[in-house]
């Protein structure tokens, strides 16, 4: 069995983990932020939303962030190998950059291509996880059209003092050294620290033989960070905080040979499945975050303002040598002001102002230095009186390039009895092209295309949500409309948008239940994802189930899990050519 493949089936095994986790959370008194943008009760938001803690985490030994976000309803990972390997995510069939990532409520700095590089973010300062589906463009702007994303690493105040190491090796001389900690230093102040070591020689991704022998696709990674949190007064609390770490790994380029040269024939022929024309990449990344955030609470009002500054450095080699593939620098300026106030029991509203500034420094040359600003105005309220919920939000974005945009969302819940709930929304999102989709250029000519639109989209999404002694049942139907949709052409290698409408369309079904000293899980997913033309969107696939049962003999505990993944279309080769049946027992 491959390593990824293992990998991933492991994490599955934890779903009941996850599953007991959010019968946990239906308390008053567990509060999330990340679905409006406030502190609120978990059981008032509207929008499907989960929570991993930190424990959730220690309990799966889950190595990496992808493995947890794996464990989350309605994501789908594609690795390129074993760890440090590039992670695409996909939420409900929507592209990995239709994706919203926030650590600690700010937007994580993308690669210039767009994509997040989930190895930048140690598991072990990993302290919860805030997972929200469907449009929230309305609340925090581009990109949040699947869904949204929030690692969460601060810690607080009321932290009580504590001290963590983890040691492990294993296979392909792997290694493992991490130590976190929070002290408490007087009464008002805490001090948070971590840092880490990993270093795998890693195994050949995708053996070629005598094009690629010897490769070895290896990951190493050094961390840290520190973070300050202290209390002014009864009203006033702040933090500084400071991130760095420093990624060196190496895979195969993802570019393909089309046709190979016949000397009988003395012409090029084409090649049907085109094969990879190999070159090993030593890749490193270097990224760097500021941040500082002050917070005001007096009554039934809250305001926060926060700046965080964040650097990435890029760099590839190739081919074992000093030849440079590729060179950049990423910035990212961010400040924050929201408020929230509660002007009744049952009514809140809140608004604020976002300010982004990106910058894209391509040091090769090719492309320039290239920058933009956009500007967020947005506005919530929340309306709860039993057994009706209502929950509205308005954005406008002033951006550099491409002016004003506006979103909406509209969502409502209605308890039918005390143990069933309808739900549904609507919502508008857009996401504006990256700086690599309009700028990048090559040595073999201009892939970028500055003249791109934004992608925008529609999102209808109804729920019910039963929950009895005996188990619960969640049923949800799902809709997202995307127009001009940006796509990489291959023959001439460039962006454009799609002319119509894609449309993807689904259904997942939740159960949990137990029948005697065994627990069950089961998760059904039906998907639609199709482009304009009516074909399947690549790599994503249109069925999936899971079942997981657990059962436990005093001191022993037991899970046996069964899955099936439907086809998915890889581009590569433009045919279904992947499904699987994965089943595995562990103890």
């Amino acid at each position: 069995m491959k390593k990824s493949l293992l990998a991933a089936t492991i994490a599955s095994l934890c779903l009941p983990s996850f599953a007991s986790s959010a019968a946990d959370t239906t308390s008053d008194d567990v509060m999330v932020v990340t679905a409006n943008r406030f502190e609120q009760p978990i059981t008032s938001v509207l929008a499907p939303f989960n929570v991993v803690t930190r424990q959730d985490i220690d309990n799966v030994q889950a190595k990496t962030l992808t493995e947890v976000l794996s464990l989350l309803p309605g994501v789908q990972i594609t690795q390129n190998g074993g760890r440090g390997q590039l992670a695409s995510i996909f939420v409900r069939g929507a592209n990995s950059d239709q994706v919203l990532v926030l650590v600690d409520g700010i937007r994580m700095a993308r690669s210039v291509a767009g994509g997040v590089d989930f190895n930048q973010i140690p598991l072990t300062q990993v302290e919860r996880i805030e997972f929200t589906r469907g449009a929230r463009a309305a609340i925090y702007g581009s990109e949040a059209i699947g869904g949204v994303i929030n690692i969460i690493t601060l810690t607080g105040t009321d932290t009580p003092s504590k001290t963590k190491l983890d040691l492990g090796i294993g296979s392909h001389n792997y290694q493992e050294a991490n130590a976190s900690g929070a002290y408490n230093i007087g009464d008002k102040t805490v001090l948070q620290l971590a840092a880490g070591y990993e270093n795998d020689k890693g195994y050949n991704v995708h053996p070629l033989p005598g094009l690629n022998d010897g490769d070895k696709h290896g990951f190493d990674s050094r961390n840290a960070s520190l973070a300050l949190h202290h209390q002014f007064s009864d009203q006033f609390s702040g933090y500084v905080s400071t991130r760095w770490y420093k990624n060196h790994y190496q895979y195969d380029s993802s570019s393909w040979l089309t046709s190979k040269y016949d000397p009988v024939t003395e012409q090029f022929e084409p090649i049907d499945p085109w094969i990879p024309n190999h070159k090993y990449v030593q890749a490193e990344t270097e990224f760097n975050d500021y941040s500082a955030g002050l917070k005001y609470a007096q009554n039934s009002y809250t305001s926060s303002l926060i700046f965080d500054y964040q650097k990435q450095d890029n760099l590839d080699r190739i081919d074992k040598t000093n030849v440079i593939n590729r060179q950049d620098q990423y910035h990212q300026r961010n400040i924050q002001w929201h408020n929230q106030y509660q002007l009744l029991p049952t009514l809140s509203v809140s608004g604020g102002i976002d300010w982004r500034q990106e910058q894209w420094n391509d040091l090769t040359g090719l492309a320039g230095n290239k920058e933009r600003d956009n500007t967020g105005y947005y506005a919530i309220g929340l309306w709860d009186y039993s057994p009706v919920s209502i929950e509205t939000s308005v954005r406008l974005d002033d951006n550099q390039q491409y002016g004003t945009h506006s979103t909406y969302n509209i969502a409502g819940g209605w308890y039918l009895n005390d143990n069933i709930q309808l739900r549904g929304s609507y919502g508008t999102a857009f996401k504006a092209p990256n700086l690599m989709q309009l700028y990048v250029n090559s040595l073999w000519g201009t892939i970028g295309n500055p003249n791109l639109n934004p992608e925008t989209s529609k999102n209808i999404d109804v729920s019910l949500h039963a929950d009895y002694d005996i188990g619960s049942l969640v049923v949800t139907a799902y809709q997202m409309r995307i127009d001009d949709l940006i796509s990489y052409t291959s023959g001439v290698p460039s962006y454009e948008n799609v002319a119509g409408e894609s449309k993807i369309k689904g259904v997942e079904v939740e159960a949990d239940f137990d029948t005697g000293i065994i627990s069950h899980q089961l998760n059904f997913d039906f998907k639609d994802p199709r482009d304009s033309e009516g074909k399947q969107l690549i790599r994503r696939e249109k069925f999936s189930f899971k079942w997981v049962g657990t059962a436990s003999y005093g001191d022993l505990d037991t899970a046996l899990t069964y899955q099936y993944h439907g086809k998915r279309p890889d581009v590569r080769y433009y045919a279904d050519n992947t499904s699987s049946n994965v089943f595995f027992i562990i103890l």
